[in-house]
Parts: C-alpha cells; structure tokens; sequence
C-alpha cells in the first residue's frame, strides 16, 4: 500500500516537472518569436523609413536619369574685341558603371575601338572608385571621328556607354599668352573633397591656372540640367525635360592681340620674360613668358614624356617668368640710385669721378665692365655708358640703408599688385636681413655691388616695367592691370577695372628730368649702350643691365662658359621720350649683354607698337648725338 501511494506521487511528481520544463520552453520559444518580430519590424523601419528615399531615388534612377549640361565656358578677348579663347565642342565617350553587368566583357570590346589598353581604361574606372556608380566617367576625353563612329555604330552592345558632347577651349591664333590666359585641366580628386570648385564634380574641367583659375566662377557659367529616362541597359528612350546652361561670361583684357604675337616671336629664341605697358594707365598690353606651352594638352591629357618636358628645372616652361622669375637688376637698377642720389643731394647733375676701369675699397679692388674705362665722368655720360665706377663711388656716399628706401619707393621690394596668384615681391636686402641670415654684418663691398644692381637684389620683369613706366608717366607708380571689363553673352557690363595709382616716386620734376634726359641719351647717343634700340623716328629713351651669373674672376677664366654661367641680358625702356606710350622691360636668361640681346627685341615691340597705330604719331626725328642741352627739347 505504502509502495503504490509512493509511485503515485512520484508520476504526479514527474507530471509537474514535464508542465514546467514545458512552459519554460514556450516562453523562450515565444521570446524568440518575439524578439525576431521585432527584428523584422526594426529592419522594415529602417529600409521603408531611414533608407527609403535613396532607395526610392535608386529605383528612379533606373527608369529617370539626370544628365548635366555643360554651358559654354565665357570667352577671353583682347582690348578690341579679338578672340583669344573661345569654345568649341568637344566629344568625350563616357561610361556608367551601374548600368554594367560584366565589366571585363565590356573592357574587352571597348579596348580595340579606343585604341587604348584595357590596363589605360581600368585605371580611369580605378581613379573614380570613391564615386557614386551612377555617375558618367570620361573614359575618353576628345575623342576623334574616327572613334566616334566605332564606338557609335556598336553602342547597343555596349551597356552603360554612351556619347558626351561638352564645350572645350578653342585658341583662334594658337598659343597666345599661356602664362596670362592659364589653361584647363580635369578635376581631381582633391579639389572635390575640398570643394575647391563650387558645382564640380569628377570628370569636370576647371581653371587651373591664370586668367582661368582666377575668374573661375565668372567664365564657368551655370550648368544645365536634362532628365532622361532610359531602360533597364541604361540607353536613352525618351527625354523628359530640360533645364539649359547658362554660358559664362566673357573676359575683355589689355592685352592687344597684334603687339602680343609680335613679342612673342621676338621672345621664342630666349628663355626669360617682356612685359609691356600703357604707361599712362598701368594697363598690361604685352604678356610673354618663354617658353611658351599649349594649354590644350592640360585639358585633353599630357603623357609622362610631355610633363617631363614642362617641368624642365632649366627653361622652366610652367613658371610665369614675368611674375615669378626673380633676377638681379643689374644696371637697369642705376636708375633708382641715380635718382636717390640727386634726390639726397649727394650728387648733381654736373658732378664728376674719374673711371680708371678699377676701384679700389681697402684691399679688394671692383672692376668696370670697360677695361679701358670711361675717364672723367658725370652723371649723364654713366647713364649713357653705363659706368660702374661713377655707381660704385655714388653708392658707397647713398650708405645702403638709402638705396633700400628709394629702391622700396620704386617698387621693388614688394609686389605690384597684379591680381594673379603666386606673384614674387623679388628681395632688396638689408644689413639686418644679412646679420639675422648669415650672423655676419653689412660690408661697404656689398653696397658697392648693390648699386649696379647686383649682390642679393633680386627683382621680377613686371617690377621693372612698372618702374620704367612711373619713370616715364613723370613719377605715378600703378598696380598693373590686364582687364577692360567683364560682360555677359548679351554684352552687359558687369564689371570694369582700372589701375590705382600705388605711390609716387619720391623725386622732384627737376630731378626726373634729369633722369629721362639721360635715358633719351642711354638710346641715342653716339656711345650709348642701348643703341640697337635707335628708331629712325620715334625718340626711344631707355636703360640697359647685364647680370652677372657667376663672378668677374671665373669668367675671365673660361671665355666658354656654359649656357647656366652666361650672364642674363635686361633692358627697360619707353617710347616717344616726350609723350610716352608705351613702356617695356625685357629680360632674357643667359643670353649675354643687355644692349646686343634685349635691346633689338625691345625695338621690334616698338616698331609693331607704332605699326599698329593709325595714324602713326607725327615726332621729330632723332638724331645720332645727343647732349644735355639738346634733349631738353625733347624730354
């Protein structure tokens, strides 16, 4: 009895632990359940409410596509209208990677009717990784008829490729001042992230230099919009509607189109720079930098070899060597310290030294570029010949701390305030500058060489044009400008620009006549050092210098030297002496002596200068001698 009343309790016992075990097992079961419905529902929420819009965008861009209109880039003209830079079209073949399935197949066909390897396609695919997939790709920038037609006539079974037509820059008369206008390249990866460009995007071609990137915004216009809808392959079916670019707008510049080709082709032989200017208003006329580029190559693509080329460290083609070239003076430099001293009273007009060819300063002995000598001289006469014992004497009575100042008050030193970027301010140094560089003090040796121009005193082509212009303009120094106005397709000014007067030259009328008497005398004296300059008609007043490279003792050693040693050839000037209208400096790298190289191109900008006019200005005409007296008519 005992053992079946003891069983029973057991089975109901047992009966008990199974309900519980059971139980427990549905709650788990149900929070499981539970916590999947949850789950499901969570991830619901996410994609129909977090992501729904881009999915529902996705979905659109399957059937609706947006394509972007490129509107024609604003023109850039010359001072009468002349086109310097205009549009043409430009056809790119362009590649969607969404719109793929089998991207090796379609390398494959692509490689032949481009031409280019599947390893040159991949790598511009590979470049554009970080980008949406619906966005086009330019696998092929500029493409000619021939590979037009190709890839045309077999776009059907090329999915996701298709035809871009957008506008690319177009240069009537070739080449024209590359360094001034700049040049157009695609955008890089960069430049997106730091938005660098407002409104670009992969594939797009911007201002990278100059003119263009500098006005940027303005020549870019507004882009377009146009909606397509295109089937599941990605080819066109219909367009929905269209929203047009709005063209940029146009650039008119200074520059004269005719005196621009002229100091180019006089410019094409020499590495260095020519500037020229309206003295009167500061307006850039002539821009050159040699050697020149072509900017179209930027926009289409350049190979290794190519920028190579670009970036030789000796001619430098890349460097806007009228800007950012720094070079020393020379003797165009003496007439800032000739002007210092009349100013300082430390010199007048009739004042004297002896030129034996050498000068003597304790125990180091500073030679004249005349063996022979000048004799006795005045200030006239160094000017004229270019004497650099007369120089080295006035220097050594100016003290450096003066060249410095009238040297700053002329312009050198700083910038000149050209709105480009990169511009150089050049370097006149200092006796605190040299104690702080080199922890040695100030030598009355280097103040000698300074006031011919050489040493540390470095100055750029624009400077010495804006100098000889205040010179010639009777003292106003002005921040060159190179733009008339900005306009719209219409012809709606926006925009015009005109040049402030930066200073005025710290110098009486009487002393600057001096001056420009005797830079009349520098060109047409019977011994003048800029005599290749002479126009039979026009009274050319001017200034040579000749940079020494290296110094006196190693080029006496070597007749030979090489191109690097050679001394670099300068000259300023400014014509009709007595009504000027233009002003131009000329520099070129290692060519030799200022009068034989700089000078003759500089009379070839003249002679197209008052070529160019109509009609020709009406002037006395000049004569083989001059002398203080006789200029006074003229100046």
């Amino acid at each position: 009895m005992k053992f079946k009343i003891k069983t029973i309790w057991h089975v109901k016992r047992f009966h008990q632990l199974d309900q519980e075990a059971n139980k427990r097992r549905c709650d788990i079961a149900i929070l499981i359940m539970f916590l999947c419905l949850v789950t499901f529902c969570a991830r619901l929420w996410h994609l129909q409410i977090v992501q729904g819009e881009d999915f529902r965008q996705q979905s659109e861009r399957n059937r609706i596509r947006s394509v972007r209109l490129q509107p024609p880039r604003g023109k850039i003209l010359d001072r009468t209208g002349r086109l310097l830079a205009g549009v043409k079209p430009c056809f790119n073949v362009c590649l969607v990677k969404e719109d793929v399935r089998d991207m090796e197949a379609l390398l494959a066909k692509l490689s032949p009717l481009l031409g280019e390897t599947e390893a040159e396609i991949r790598t511009r695919l590979g470049s554009e990784q970080k980008g949406p997939k619906y966005v086009p790709i330019v696998i092929k920038r500029g493409a000619e008829w021939e590979t037009l037609s190709r890839i045309e006539s077999r776009l059907f079974s090329l999915p996701g490729v298709f035809i871009e037509v957008t506008p690319i820059r177009e240069y009537p008369y070739g080449s024209i001042a590359p360094h001034l206008l700049g040049y157009l390249g695609e955008i890089s990866r960069k430049d997106i992230e730091e938005k660098r460009y407002k409104g670009a995007r992969s594939g797009d071609l911007v201002g990278k230099y100059g003119i263009e990137e500098r006005f940027e915004n303005d020549l870019a216009g507004v882009k377009g919009q146009r909606r397509l809808e295109v089937d599941a392959e990605g080819r066109l079916v219909r367009v929905i509607d269209e929203k047009p670019p709005i063209p940029g707008k146009d650039l008119y510049l200074s520059i004269d189109l005719e005196l621009q080709q002229a100091s180019e082709e006089a410019m094409k032989e020499y590495v260095g720079a020519l500037v020229a200017l309206d003295p009167q208003t500061g307006r850039i006329l002539a821009l050159v930098s040699s050697p020149a580029f072509d900017p179209d190559a930027f926009a289409t693509g350049i190979d290794n070899k190519e920028w190579e080329a670009l970036n030789d460290p000796v001619s430098r083609p890349l460097q806007n060597k009228a800007l950012q070239g720094r070079y020393a003076p020379a003797s165009t430099l003496k007439i800032v310290v000739a002007a210092a001293a009349l100013q300082e009273g430390i010199v007048t007009r009739n004042t004297s030294f002896e030129c034996a060819s050498r000068f003597r300063l304790g125990k180091s002995s500073f030679r004249c570029w005349n063996w022979r000598g000048h004799g006795q001289t005045n200030l006239y006469k160094a000017l004229v010949e270019s004497c650099d014992i007369y120089f080295y004497q006035v220097g050594l009575k100016l003290k450096n701390e003066k060249i410095v100042k009238y040297a700053n008050a002329f312009g050198l030193g700083s910038k000149t305030g050209i709105d480009l970027p990169n511009e150089s301010p050049g370097f006149i140094a200092t006796p605190d500058w040299k104690l702080k560089k080199y922890n040695e003090p100030w030598q009355e040796g280097e103040t000698l060489i300074t006031a011919i121009g050489q040493g540390f005193t470095l100055v750029t082509p624009l400077q010495m044009a804006c100098l000889t212009s205040a010179v010639a303009n009777g003292g106003t120094l002005y921040s060159p400008v190179y733009l008339e106005k900005l306009t719209g397709p219409d012809g709606h000014i926006f925009a015009s620009f005109e040049s402030d007067p930066k200073g005025k030259l710290p110098i009486s009328e009487s002393n600057l006549r001096i001056i420009k008497r005797a830079l009349v005398g520098a060109v047409n004296d019977e011994k003048a050092t800029g005599n290749k300059c002479k126009l039979p008609d026009v009274l050319v007043a001017g200034k040579t210098g000749t940079a020494q490279v290296i110094g006196q003792a190693k080029r006496r050693q070597d007749k030979k030297l090489d191109w690097k040693y050679r001394d670099h050839a300068w000259f300023v000037a400014y014509a009709p002496a007595d009504k000027p209208e233009l002003a131009v400096a000329v520099l070129c790298e290692h060519a030799g002596h200022g009068g034989s190289v700089a000078a003759p191109i500089a009379r070839k900008v003249f002679e197209k200068w008052f070529q160019i006019q109509s009609p020709l200005p009406v002037l006395r005409p000049c004569k083989t001698a001059f002398n203080i007296k006789s200029i006074d008519n003229h100046v």
